[in-house]
């Protein structure tokens, strides 16, 4: 078994139509699913806030466009771990009521930030118990769905000690981690050389985009200072099942005024281009 692609499509456009069909011209036949409208004329909501009803409809549409749900990206933890209990309940509930019905591979989350009076030491604690509370809230309540954390240099996960510490409760395959090169360098970190050694073992994606350090920009893979060649390189394509396109370059002055779906399929090449200098398989294009 090797790894394959997919594509977070709230970048590509709002209305779902225009997203999936995006995905599909670019032979990328899974879906991380963070917003998304059902009409032009409708303002893009997130995933966790559509109806169940909705929620039925977007299925359909996924199914008639051979494209599987493959991620619900959720907001759930991305804030304070002293934020109100009950938005992070309506959250998580919601978030998994959409993986449940879409049959989602992972439900994304975050591993919360300290108090803005905290630290990660001071909180660390507190910390782990909120976390634990989602992964046994996911296992309770999720129809199969593995819970995904992301590191995020905001977040308690930031460096390779604190991702290491939280993941290390959880024996690999429970808990997974979206791997984000992007991420470590904004945090100041190196990638590859101090991240990647601590987290390896639950590595289940890569999330793909770059970042260079010294003039703040967000760029496709292999341009920037996330070492991507060597994680590449190394990750066992085995375990890692997903290469994730997550380009975040129409948010970056390299994109400035650019067509997002233009922007997308740069990245996918970059990956592309990435795997064969390296000598890496190819996800098969257009199958989940």
């Amino acid at each position: 078994m090797s790894w394959g692609m997919s594509g977070m499509c709230g970048e590509i456009a709002g209305p779902i139509d225009e997203q999936l069909a995006g995905l599909r011209s670019l032979g990328v036949a899974r879906a991380n699913l963070t917003s998304l409208s059902f009409s032009k004329d409708e303002k893009p909501r997130s995933i966790n806030a559509l109806t169940d009803a909705e929620l039925v409809e977007l299925r359909q549409r996924l199914n008639t466009n051979g494209i599987t749900g493959y991620c619900v990206t959720s907001p759930v933890a991305k804030y304070s771990v002293d934020t109100d209990p009950d938005l992070v309940a309506q959250q998580l509930d919601r978030s998994i009521q959409a993986a449940n019905i879409l049959n989602s591979r992972y439900l994304r989350i975050f591993s919360f930030s300290p108090r803005d009076n905290g630290t990660a030491e001071t909180d660390r604690d507190q910390i782990h118990h909120a976390f634990e509370a989602l992964v046994t809230t996911i296992e309770s309540q999720g129809n199969g769905v593995t819970p995904l954390l992301e590191n995020n240099y905001r977040m308690y996960a930031s460096d390779g000690p604190a991702t290491r510490d939280l993941l290390a409760d959880y024996e690999p395959g429970r808990v997974a981690l979206a791997f984000d090169a992007h991420a470590c360098v904004v945090a100041g970190v190196r990638a590859f050389d101090e991240v990647w050694p601590e987290v390896e073992p639950w590595v289940q994606v890569l999330h793909l985009k770059d970042y260079v350090a010294e003039t703040k920009t967000i760029v496709p893979v292999g341009q920037g200072d996330g070492q991507l060649t060597e994680i590449v390189s190394a990750a066992d394509s085995s375990v890692v099942e997903d290469l994730a396109l997550e380009p975040h370059l129409h948010n970056s002055k390299y994109g400035e005024g650019r067509d997002p779906l233009d922007l997308f399929r740069e990245s996918r090449d970059a990956v592309l281009n990435m795997l064969d200098t390296t000598g890496r398989p190819r996800p098969p294009f257009g199958k989940p």
